[in-house]
């Protein structure tokens, strides 16, 4: 994910240095949201069916020679390529990643979603300042060739990772099922769980294209760009484990909804404010309630769904929000170059207002009832 932050970070310089037209660079973003929703849809099932290690090997493969060529490429159908490889492998690793946590939860899911997100958020505390730095003293290709090098290298522990198996008590998968995804999807509870991931993944999707253009036309220089990544990320990093555990108290679904509704406003004013230093600022408290979100619409997902499919609902999660992101940073960019900033940003917002609106009309999110000591703890946490 250090890899993947570098390209948020230094979208603007490769812009500057290959001249690429503002209005292309969703295709950049674009690329990989849609080729991890491929992956997702396709091949994220197999996880479910035996070949959980496998899957991750080659998710690890490709997001790593995704880096070396994004490290090599000069035009702009080599970077969209490039992020279309690195964008498949995350898309191949994160659901067998997520179904081996699921699995081997007993009560606390949510608390170790969080770890796992803790984990995946340091690439993007790290990743652009150490990024940011190395292009200073060398040059923008450096980065994706230092992080496209240490994710091949993980290859090495990753091929000693157990995978566990699904619950012995239910009805095992079939190797020919291909019916999954269609079974999963007609799910109501199912179906709203998804939608605050696309909701979320949306968000991010216009982020991808308009955050470093947009902070540069501001006058921001390329480390603040990369400081402000490590801004919205870090106290994500730091809260993400007790974040993840508000679900087990407070059930996913109901914390997934609440902080998916306090960002609407953050990111409907971006394009409103011309000031770094406020920028920079509100970003932070959408980082926190967004440590909410996430590992909890992953949670709600994983409590709507059977446990025998567990990787494919979250591919399926995960395909929905990558077709999300790839309509957000297809679209956010040519708005941004023909209406400007405070269009592009607060569409957005409204977008994403719409969808978990209707996700709350298809299964209103209600807390658990606790009563003595569970729910004195719920309180202290709170």
């Amino acid at each position: 994910m250090a890899g993947v932050s570098s390209v948020f970070a230094l979208l603007a310089e490769l812009q500057q240095r290959y001249d690429l037209p503002t209005a292309s660079l969703g295709w950049i973003a674009g690329a990989a949201f849609a080729a991890a929703l491929v992956t997702q849809l396709s091949i994220a099932r197999y996880a479910d069916r035996g070949y959980a290690r496998l899957v991750l090997r080659i998710g690890v493969t490709a997001a790593g020679l995704g880096l070396l060529w994004f490290a090599v490429a000069t035009e702009l159908w080599q970077f969209v390529a490039a992020r279309a490889l690195l964008g498949a492998g995350v898309g191949m690793l994160v659901p067998p990643a997520r179904r081996a946590i699921l699995l081997t939860s007993s009560g606390n899911q949510g608390e170790r979603l969080g770890t796992f997100y803790a984990a995946y958020l340091a690439g993007f505390v790290f990743g652009p300042p150490l990024a940011g730095a190395l292009t200073v003293v060398a040059d923008v290709r450096v980065p994706f060739a230092v992080f496209g090098v240490a994710v091949l290298a993980m290859l090495i522990p990753v091929a000693r990772i157990d995978m566990p198996e699904a619950d012995p008590t239910e009805r095992p998968v079939a190797k020919s099922d291909k019916r999954v995804m269609r079974r999963l999807i007609v799910d109501r509870r199912i179906f709203a769980a998804i939608l605050v991931i696309v909701s979320f993944r949306y968000s991010i999707g216009v982020f991808e294209p308009l955050w470093a253009i947009h902070l540069d036309r501001l006058g921001a220089s390329t480390m603040v760009v990369t400081l402000s990544l490590t801004g919205f990320a870090l106290p994500m990093l730091l809260v993400a484990r007790r974040a993840g555990a508000l679900s087990d108290r407070y059930g996913p679904r109901f914390t997934s909804i609440v902080s998916a509704l306090v960002t609407v406003p953050l990111m409907a004013s971006y394009g409103y404010l011309t000031s770094i230093p406020m920028i920079v600022f509100l970003v932070i408290p959408q980082g926190l309630a967004e440590a909410v979100q996430s590992p909890g619409t992953q949670a709600a997902l994983a409590d709507a769904a059977p446990k025998r499919d567990a990787a494919s609902a979250q591919g399926l999660g995960e395909a929905a929000g990558s077709a999300a992101a790839a309509l957000g940073a297809l679209t956010a960019a040519p708005l941004y170059a023909w209406a400007g900033a405070g269009p592009a940003w607060a569409l957005a917002g409204a977008v994403m207002l719409a969808l978990l609106t209707t996700s709350t009309l298809l299964d209103r999110p209600t807390r658990p009832r606790r009563s003595g000591r569970a729910a004195q703890e719920a309180e202290a946490a709170a």
